[in-house]
């Protein structure tokens, strides 16, 4: 049975119930996800869990040009795909994009967005970019506004493929449909054009937990030693946290108002000046009630010349493990290192949120070489410029693959999120597939829950950060294979692989 726990407002005698949530004890069992947000009254059981996991956006890849979106001064180009075949190219001057998707089964859901944006021409200057989830009634007129961001004129430059997270507001109880919508101002420069590829809009388990999440109100919300706020070359939005010096910069985060044991997805964007090095560690550690570290969630370590090596923003997300029983916030630590003394760093767009697994991924930066996982033409390379860690996955320039069986408790109906990070020497890569098979008990294929067709990382040397979201798994799931596969390329043609991330978002 559902226990609703309460976060209590006294307001004139009503008593308002703000959040429900399964038993503690039963979180495991029933996988409860996110539930309405309308006012509830005690003993009365929730509405529909959300129902609908996968990437709820039709034609999200644009390979069957703008089919399911609403386009001005849009088309479907086929130059330099970010995934599949075609991309949505935004015209010079002002343009726009958008698709309404219906809420039925989403249980007053947030919703994760993906997306990744790029420069269509050799341009820095393209112009303002604002993506806007709208809630909209049943007469599709809009009611409120679930998110609005905006990446800033220069933000999207040549040489880069930039990769955005986050995540709406809860829906008002009577939105029946959300509106994405992006909109494009005019640069300052002609051929101002900027390519959208590979969008993603799912339910996930929470809103963003993180207060003044890009800085927007400077340090407001966080702790910090030697970072301040800064106003310029920020990855969204008007404002970044900037150091250039060693340091840290924190956030506690209360989570009593979810399930206990549960897990978080965390994302956040880093940046160093040209030819700067940094080395970043960021942490997700669990506090108890008399704000003691009990452990450590999650881990990651970003090699001082891995940013340099960018040129912009380079993103970040993963999921920690789950939190401890006796967890009552969350902290999240950037720890800044090896600045010289005219190294800059940049930290912006935070976010934390509550998710349905940790990564099941085991050994996902090869930092155990091969450790659970099966290779074909891959090695295990040190690198100083890993995407997490100090190693990568390397697949031959020759062609090759790699994967990975994950065996899932109550795998059936559920999606699952793929994310990881690709980067090569050469644009003659050859064509790289990112797929998550499903088999049964007797490890046997069943069908195919997502598959990622990349052609060419179209960019050297940088870091490239890829999405997906699964279908839901069939009946008879035991077991996700998730693998990565690359046919023949030119002579400098490998590819690194890093940071294989696989779990649940509700």
């Amino acid at each position: 049975m559902y226990i609703m726990e309460l976060n209590q407002n006294l307001y004139k005698g009503v008593v308002f119930m703000y959040k429900c949530r399964p038993s503690r004890a039963t979180v495991e069992v029933m996988n409860i996800s996110c539930c309405a947000s309308t006012p509830l009254v005690p003993n009365v059981v929730p509405q529909r869990v959300c129902s609908r996991c996968n990437n709820l956006l039709q034609n999200p890849s644009f390979e069957a040009g703008l089919d399911g979106w609403v386009a001005s001064n849009v088309i479907a180009a086929d130059s330099t795909p970010f995934e599949g075949t075609q991309v949505a190219r935004m015209g010079s001057g002002v343009a726009s994009l958008s698709q309404d998707i219906a809420l039925t089964n989403l249980a007053n859901c947030p919703l994760f967005i993906n997306f990744n944006a790029f420069p269509g021409t050799d341009n820095n200057s393209n112009g303002n970019l604002v993506v806007e989830v709208l809630w909209l009634d049943k007469n599709r007129v809009t009611i409120a506004t679930g998110l609005r961001k905006v990446i800033p004129n220069f933000g999207i430059n040549t040489g880069v493929r930039l990769a955005y997270f986050d995540i709406t507001d809860q829906p008002p109880a009577d939105a029946a449909f959300a509106r994405l919508m992006f909109s494009k101002g005019t640069g300052t420069t002609p051929n101002d054009i900027i390519e959208v590829d590979q969008v993603i809009l799912a339910s996930v388990n929470s809103i963003n937990l993180v207060q003044n999440p890009g800085f927007e109100l400077g340090l407001t919300g966080w702790t910090a030693t030697t970072f301040t706020p800064v106003f310029i070359e920020t990855f969204e939005g008007a404002a970044a946290a900037f150091t250039s010096a060693n340091g840290t910069l924190l956030q506690d985060i209360p989570i009593t108002d979810l399930p206990s044991n549960s897990s978080f997805l965390l994302s956040f964007a880093a940046s160093v000046a040209e030819s700067n090095v940094a080395s970043l560690s960021v942490q997700v550690l669990w506090l108890n009630a008399a704000d003691v570290v009990i452990g450590t969630g999650l881990n990651i370590t970003i090699p001082e010349n891995t940013l340099d090596s960018q040129r912009l923003y380079l993103t970040y997300l993963d999921i920690t493990n789950p939190a401890p029983g006796d967890a009552v916030k969350a902290r999240i630590l950037f720890t800044a290192s090896d600045l010289l003394d005219d190294s800059s760093l940049r930290i912006d767009q935070v976010i934390l949120a509550g998710v349905g697994t940790q990564n099941l991924v085991r050994n996902p930066s090869f930092e155990n070489g091969f450790d659970n996982w099966t290779p074909v033409n891959v090695t295990i390379a040190d690198s100083t410029q890993a995407y997490e860690g100090n190693r990568v996955g390397v697949l031959s320039a020759q062609g090759g693959v790699i994967f990975q069986d994950i065996p899932i408790v109550r795998a059936i109906g559920h999606c699952f999120l793929l994310n990881f990070g690709l980067k090569s020497p050469d644009v003659d890569t050859g064509l790289i597939l990112a797929e998550v098979h499903w088999l049964d008990n007797n490890n046997r294929e069943i069908g195919q829950g997502l598959s990622l067709v990349i052609p060419t990382l179209t960019v050297q040397g940088i870091w490239v950060v890829y999405t997906g979201i699964t279908e839901p798994a069939p009946p008879g799931t035991a077991t996700a294979r998730v693998q990565f596969s690359k046919s023949i390329g030119g002579p400098n043609g490998l590819v690194d692989i890093d940071k294989v991330v696989f779990g649940r978002l509700v």
